[in-house]
């Protein structure tokens, strides 16, 4: 994936796991050595809204302090495993000093129903603005090929861009 954003010439937000982090801390660094923002999933890939309060502030903690220990920059953004949320959570993400951030397009891609279907699923729903969740692995096993999204989003900035649309990490986006 880092090989192709580069080639293309395309930045990416990569919400990152702390426990995956912690492990291929080299691959963080690369990550942010190559432009691209690093933002928090979690600390573990847990729901955290079947975590008590103190659990789920645990958890983001954990992955905020373990992204920051490996960037020198703490994470300002964070996106909840499966997206999941409610007024506990948004507060302690808030209170941990992050943004939350979910998408707007979700091909479905860790399902690997082929790279044409992703890419048609993504620029069938483009739009300015719009934020597409994509996978670089199946937190937490990291065992799915993630060969179709590679190739599914050579094809996607290809086609978008063809249709005037730039990508942009988080931060940029809400500038």
């Amino acid at each position: 994936m880092l090989k192709l954003l580069a080639a293309k010439n395309v930045h990416a937000t990569f919400f990152m796991v702390g426990e995956n982090a912690a492990k291929h801390p080299e691959t963080v660094k690369l990550v942010q050595a190559q432009g691209h923002l690093i933002a928090l999933h979690a600390g573990y890939h847990k729901d955290l809204l079947k975590l008590s309060s103190s659990e789920a502030a645990s958890n983001i903690a954990y992955g905020k302090e373990t992204l920051q220990s490996i960037t020198g920059t703490a994470p300002q953004y964070m996106r909840p495993p499966h997206g999941f949320k409610d007024w506990s959570t948004v507060k302690a993400i808030n209170d941990a000093g992050m943004q939350i951030v979910n998408w707007s397009i979700i091909p479905r891609d860790w399902t690997n129903p082929g790279v044409q279907v992703i890419a048609d699923r993504v620029c069938e729903n483009a739009a300015p603005g719009a934020i597409v969740l994509l996978h670089d692995g199946d937190s937490p096993k990291n065992l799915a090929p993630r060969d179709q999204t590679i190739e599914a989003v050579g094809l996607i900035i290809d086609r978008l861009r063809a249709e005037g649309y730039e990508f942009v990490t988080i931060e940029e986006l809400n500038k």
